[in-house]
């Protein structure tokens, strides 16, 4: 399967067999994501797998506001953020880039001034969701994996990150941004609509 193969055929799956998805499987998405760029090679991510049925079950309720094919899932991947990891591995990246020559120390230092720094100093949402522009990226390169594995995903944007992170005792500094479902498909939906090639070029 190509990746032009895998991009096409995506798509959100949210009828699962009850067959369940091996810790192999769900490590090989996990791969993915691990492998996927980042703004200042930051990695700002961080997963958990929930593997457990009741666990599971439990996702399905008022974690996501009431989906409740995310509870009928062969696993959920809590997708989280290290907002603090962030800050500093994107400096560290930014040292080593001026070190190497690559980088002058005004751009450098623009970056820090002007995207680290603001964010830092202001409120946590706002660095929370500078470093969740990166998951975004690992959160798809999950999801074309998971297709050439023979998976269906869901992405799930509506959840309660308090109680999420009570269910599973998650420490404060994560931030919980989005849960993936994942699970062999029980349907095979036709492609919803794309707008044209003409309406997104500018």
């Amino acid at each position: 399967m190509t990746v032009k193969d895998a991009i096409a055929k995506r798509r959100s799956i949210r009828k699962y067999t009850d067959e369940p998805v091996s810790r192999e499987l769900l490590l090989e998405l996990i791969e993915a994501a691990r492998l996927s760029p980042s703004g200042c090679n930051s990695q700002p991510w961080r997963f958990r797998l929930v593997t457990e049925k009741p666990d599971i079950e439990w996702f399905g309720g008022p974690a996501t506001a009431g989906q409740r094919f995310v509870g009928r899932a062969g696993a959920v991947i809590v997708c989280c953020v290290d907002t603090s990891a962030y800050l500093c591995d994107s400096r560290a990246t930014l040292r080593a880039l001026r070190e190497a020559g690559l980088m002058s120390d005004e751009f450098a230092n623009d970056v820090d001034q002007s995207y680290l720094k603001p964010s830092e100093a202001g409120p946590p949402g706002i660095l929370k969701g500078a470093a969740a522009l990166n998951l975004a990226i690992a959160m798809s390169a999950m999801m074309l994996r998971a297709v050439e594995l023979g998976l269906g995903t869901t992405w799930i944007g509506r959840l309660e990150e308090a109680l999420v992170k009570e269910r599973l005792g998650l420490p404060e500094g994560l931030g919980v941004v989005a849960l993936l479902a994942v699970g062999y498909p029980a349907e095979d939906p036709a492609a919803r609509p794309r707008k044209s090639l003409e309406e997104i070029l500018l």
